[in-house]
């Protein structure tokens, strides 16, 4: 049996053309709104699911980041066993954000991290394609501005 984790989704910003793929992301992982009586995407809440297959945040995420580009949004799966979860996060027009992170979504920074991203090449990119990646001051300031909209 492989290791389960849960996964968690918040939806801060989605235009109208993304809002099938963001929706058909949900399903195919069985997410549920931890609101009552939520009903189609709700900005600002949580979506969570206890157990799925380790390795589907970054599933959902590929998903979310090629199917529908212009939402913003942030994910976690939480860590199993000694390894650490998975996060991710994207702000349309300012850029993504992957790494290790807590139970609760708090992303593991390293500062080797941000001074390496900083003079990296876009060949060095480590998972995600390139022009996913931002690691910057902006990025966690937008961020920061998104989950002032979390309902949880």
């Amino acid at each position: 049996m492989s290791d389960r984790s849960a996964l968690q989704l918040y939806v801060y910003a989605v235009p109208e053309e993304d809002e099938a793929a963001v929706q058909r992301g949900i399903t195919d992982n069985c997410l549920e709104p931890d609101t009552e009586g939520a009903d189609g995407i709700v900005l600002g809440t949580r979506y969570l699911t206890d157990e799925v297959p380790v390795g589907s945040a970054y599933d959902l995420a590929a998903h979310l980041l090629t199917r529908a580009p212009g939402t913003a949004f942030e994910l976690w799966q939480n860590p199993v066993h000694e390894h650490s979860g998975h996060y991710v996060a994207h702000l349309p027009g300012i850029g993504s954000y992957e790494g290790p992170c807590t139970a609760d979504g708090s992303p593991y920074v390293k500062l080797s991290d941000v001074l390496d991203t900083l003079t990296a090449g876009p060949d060095d990119a480590p998972t995600l394609t390139a022009d996913h990646l931002t690691r910057h001051a902006a990025f966690f300031t937008a961020l920061r501005h998104a989950r002032a909209t979390r309902r949880t």
